[in-house]
């Protein structure tokens, strides 16, 4: 392929020259020593507690089903030994006896919703299906007969309670029957001993009520608390209910019991003590009176008239992790390497041009002269093009200058201008067809959550006014309609309010009117991205992403469906854009970029070949340290020369004053390995210049981002990589691989086995560095992800323990995290965890990152408050940015010490017994680098020494982010990446942020060149 010469634009716009991208130039091949058939190490570890387990105990026998971990096991009578029922992909919980005990109900997630699925525990077979689709069922109940099955489910937009027919031997049950019909979401359903009817609870933000519903009659309110209520349970004899209760103290610490709520007296009644951790599950009711309960990791059992008893069980499960090699990466190479990071390509309104982001700047791509012209040339964050109907203007939004603006080019000559809000962050502009008013989302008041939430809004740029257009939403990509009566984009539909996930859908909302309508051309199946052309008849047509392919649907002029969706593209299809007329398609797929035309169906490659390098400076100079904390002893290392050629670390020894190598002098400093930020989202659809240099502001030399746009998160790393912008080393995941329902914008929705081929082959073509799934991800796809990407040499990462771990799965994300299960199987709701957790870390090797931060941020404002007037801080983000987090943490409420110490207890056991633990924040929870301080402050409370807090945050982490080989300790070979501190970090882990300068690749930056730098 030629080379094409760009064209000038001007003095203030730079031209560069570059070469058409070769197909699947940047593809990687599976990492060299990679093993196809690795034999797998078999690790047995025994179960003796469990973190949020359940139990069902037979009526008739006492055997004992024990739902732990995901799995399902058999506890007979008498025996403390267990045998597995279910394997690890059912994900089974909430077992329920059937009266005669020959038969279980439980809800499990096999095949990527939760089903209820019938098993005999007794003769070795498998699991039946008593429901399938797109809805969850949940908390299965047997009647006292026997001959129906109560559940919740959010089959009717809300969760309501159904009511199943079990059906004799292997006759199908009949077709799920709606109980209750209620605007809100019921749960924990129970039925009355003697069939009269069925108790319920209804939770929301307010607490928790319970309801009667007898037969032929309303429901009848019994209890409202502001308490949380879960695993209601009628006695035997009907005349109470049991139920877990979750309270707070009035310091704000969580409370939990077993109680008991007497029908006659209306009076709720505490049966276990003060402290116990009791899990969110119904009590098993016995014939002499007591309960069979799940609390502090351990199945108990109480009685009226003696105090309460452990029942000891032991679960012994075999896992096999088979090893690989890791991919390397090459950091010493000064070649040009393919630009993979080409972020929102936007087509021309005559299709015949393309403007799009790459190493930090603006470029256009003439597609029919293949000339590359550059727009901006500075370093400032230049995102999201967009032209003007009649393409005379190309607007973006930049920070330049350390502001958000929009600035808009004419093209034809060559002027600039910039309209500047007073917003924290603008993103994804859309001209209005008239040219007269500019659409955008900006930040949320009061949220700093920007990469969750924005507020749509219209700019009329005759009258000033900014208006807000429908309630917040992540931002998406904005379309107009052709008459700009509609704004078009993409918001989250959820399945109810119990849970938060749901599916993208395309909105319309009327700017006159305010009204909007949800557009779901397939229902449930979510979508990720859209696009908006007229046809010529007044009608539209929107192009999307969903399930890994391109689809086109037609829309009238209200913007309502007209007739089914088409697939366009069967083929990896993101970022869509149309030309004006709709004639073509624009489009990217991993390291390619498309264009379609939609009359004749031809379709060609596009994309424009663009090459960057890495920086690797030239030049050999020695910082000079007091004292040198290497990142791999408990100690420091007193009087330290430590040589730097170019990127990497020459050697480290004693002083040399005969050197005639220039010296940074730190003589009165001490020195220690550049910090890792292992989780933290930088940006899914907004990135800032000033980010990159807080990073190094605070320390951070390495960024681990479990979350981004693939596209704009290679972009990122490239403009940091490569000098263009001053900021740390990426490690990037591109979209979280979710199942079917997602919450975050940023995570991808897999509704079938050849999206999901789909969204992995994405992944290999931008050069991940690692994979991480969601929540909703099956088991059996998440085990196909580890064998891609163990095939592929990058490690895999989720918030699951089990089965994770069984799947080879590599690290855990959080000690608590969002689950699909409304609780977790690492951390109870009093913030605890039990023997199976630290058991299956260690005997794994699994690494974890706390995150303990969230929610111990609330803690930051009152014991780590100096954190917020650090230099850094105030020149970074100021007094208002911080009560902006103050006031809108406030929701963890004043009881995060107690969960911060529990997380504590955990935290301690597994550094003390040498688990691979990192440190992480997952901001923007909390301000970008700020964060990071927080958690090792909090490592420090918890009672984590110097040595142990900073080598969680180089060595440790540097291993989960598969980079240990080149960074993480301060050793001759390692690249050269250290902070200057001013104060002893091994004897006060605050003095970390006494930050003098840091050094990135060989680069030295004063804590003054990185906050100010126009000085």
């Amino acid at each position: 392929m030629r080379v094409h010469t760009a064209v000038p634009l001007g003095r203030r716009y730079a031209a560069v020259a570059a070469c058409l991208l070769a197909a699947c130039s940047n593809v990687a091949e599976p990492a060299r020593g990679a093993l196809e058939n690795t034999e797998a190490a078999t690790t047995s570890i025994l179960l003796t507690e469990g973190t949020n387990l359940a139990v069902a105990v037979s009526p008739v026998n006492g055997d004992k089903v024990i739902a732990l971990q995901a799995a399902l096991y058999l506890q007979k009578a008498g025996e403390k030994s267990t045998r597995a029922l279910t394997d690890w992909d059912d994900d089974a919980w909430e077992p329920s006896f059937h009266p005669g005990g020959g038969h279980i109900v439980y809800g499990g997630y096999r095949e990527g919703t939760f089903d209820l699925w019938k098993l005999n525990p007794y003769d070795g077979s498998k699991p039946v299906p008593l429901t399938r689709g797109a809805f969850d069922d949940r908390e299965p109940q047997y009647s006292a007969d026997g001959q129906r099955i109560i559940f919740s489910s959010d089959r009717s937009g809300s969760y309501d309670l159904w009511q199943l027919h079990s059906g004799e031997g292997d006759t199908p049950p009949a077709e799920p029957e709606q109980l209750t019909f209620l605007d809100t979401d019921a749960h924990s359903p129970t039925w009355h001993p003697d069939g009269n009817g069925f108790a319920y609870l209804v939770t929301d933000r307010g607490g928790s009520a319970i309801y009667w519903q007898r037969p032929d009659a309303d429901a009848e309110l019994l209890l409202q608390s502001r308490s949380r209520f879960s695993g209601l349970r009628f006695l035997p004899a009907g005349t109470a209910l049991s139920l877990r209760t979750l309270d707070r103290d009035p310091a704000g610490n969580a409370l939990s019991s077993l109680s008991l709520f007497d029908l006659a007296t209306k009076t709720l009644t505490p049966l276990t003590p003060s402290g116990a951790d009791v899990f969110p599950f119904g009590a098993q009711w016995q014939p002499d009176g007591s309960a069979v309960f799940t609390a502090d990791g351990q199945i108990q059992r109480w009685s009226p008239d003696a105090p309460i008893q452990l029942e000891p069980f032991t679960v012994d499960i075999a896992i096999e992790r088979p090893a690989y090699a890791r991919k390397q990466r090459d950091y010493d190479s000064a070649a040009p390497r393919p630009v993979l990071g080409i972020s929102y390509p936007t087509l021309s309104p005559d299709g015949g041009a393309l403007a799009f982001t790459a190493l930090g700047d603006l470029y256009l791509w003439d597609i029919e002269r293949q000339k590359l012209s550059q727009i901006t040339d500075d370093p400032a964050a230049d995102q999201t093009p967009v032209w003007s109907r009649d393409g005379k203007r190309l607007s973006w939004i930049s920070d330049k200058d350390d502001r958000y603006a929009i600035w808009t080019l004419d093209l034809a000559i060559g002027t600039i201008e910039s309209i500047v809000f007073e917003k924290k962050f603008i993103s994804f502009p859309a001209w209005s067809p008239c040219g007269s008013k500019l659409a955008f989302f900006t930040d949320v008041p009061a949220n700093p959550l920007l990469h969750v939430v924005g507020q749509l809004s219209i700019y009329d740029l005759e009258t000033g006014e900014l208006s807000a257009v429908l309630a917040p939403m992540p931002p998406q990509p904005i379309n107009w309609s052709a008459d700009g009566r509609y704004l078009v984009t993409t918001r989250l539909k959820p399945y109810s309010q119990r849970f938060r996930e749901g599916i993208y859908a395309i909105v319309a909302a009327n700017v006159d009117t305010g009204e909007a309508h949800d557009i779901v051309p397939t229902p449930h199946r979510s979508i990720t991205h859209a696009t908006l052309a007229p046809r010529g008849d007044g009608s539209h047509q929107v192009a999307y992403s969903q399930n890994g392919v391109l689809n086109l649907q037609v829309l009238d002029g209200d913007m309502r469906p007209v007739g089914a969706p088409q697939v366009l593209v069967d083929a990896l299809a993101d970022m869509p854009s149309f030309s004006h007329s709709g004639e073509y398609l624009a489009y990217l797929a991993g390291d390619q970029l498309f264009r379609l035309h939609l009359l004749t169906g031809q379709q060609e490659e596009i994309s424009p070949s663009m090459t960057w390098r890495r920086d690797v400076p030239d030049r050999r100079w020695v910082l000079r340290a007091g004292r040198v904390f290497d990142g791999t002893s408990e100690s420091y290392a007193e009087d330290v020369d430590i040589t730097i050629n170019g990127h990497r670390i020459q050697s480290v020894g004693p002083i040399d004053t005969a050197t005639a190598l220039p010296v940074l002098d730190a003589s009165d400093s001490t020195v220690i390995p550049g910090l890792f930020e292992s989780h933290a989202h930088i940006g899914d659809h907004n990135h800032s210049e000033q980010q990159g240099r807080a990073w190094l502001a605070y320390g951070i030399t390495s960024v681990r981002d479990p979350g981004s746009n693939p596209y704009l998160a290679n972009e990122r790393r490239e403009a940091w990589a490569s000098g263009r912008r001053i900021g740390p080393r990426t490690f990037i995941t591109g979209h979280n691989i979710d199942g079917n329902r997602v919450y975050y914008a940023v995570a991808e929705g897999i509704a079938s086995d050849a999206h999901l081929e789909k969204a992995l082959q994405r992944s290999r073509a931008l050069d991940v560095d690692f994979i991480k799934t969601y929540v909703r991800l099956s088991d059996r796809r998440q085990r196909r992800i580890v064998d891609f990407a163990h095939r592929m040499g990058v490690p895999v990462t989720s918030h699951e323990l089990l089965p994770a771990a069984a799947y080879g799965v590599d690290y855990v994300e959080h000690f608590t995290g969002t689950s699909r299960r409304g609780f977790t199987t690492k951390i109870s709701e009093l913030g605890r965890s039990y023997q199976d957790v630290a058991a299956v870390l260690l005997e794994t090797g699994m690494g974890i990152v706390p995150t303990m931060v969230v929610p111990g941020v609330v803690l930051t404002f009152t014991e780590q408050n100096d954190l917020y007037s650090t230099e850094q801080f105030n020149a970074l983000y100021g007094e208002a940015a911080k009560k902006n987090y103050q006031d809108f943490m406030a929701f963890f409420g004043p009881g995060s010490g107690g969960y911060v110490d529990a997380y504590g207890e955990l935290l301690s056991e597994l550094v003390a017994r040498g688990a691979l633990v990192g440190t992480g924040t997952d901001s923007p929870f909390t301000p970008f680098g700020t964060g990071l301080h927080a958690e090792l402050l909090l490592y420090q409370r918890e009672g984590l020494k110097g040595y142990q807090i900073l080598q969680a945050a180089t060595l440790q982490s540097a291993r989960i982010a598969g980079a240990d080989r080149d960074l993480g300790s301060i050793e001759a070979g390692k690249l050269a990446d250290m902070v200057i501190i001013n104060g002893d970090p091994l004897a006060d882990i605050s003095e970390v942020t006494n930050i003098r300068g840091t050094v990135k690749n060989g680069r030295y930056y004063s804590l003054a060149d990185l906050l100010y730098p126009s000085h």
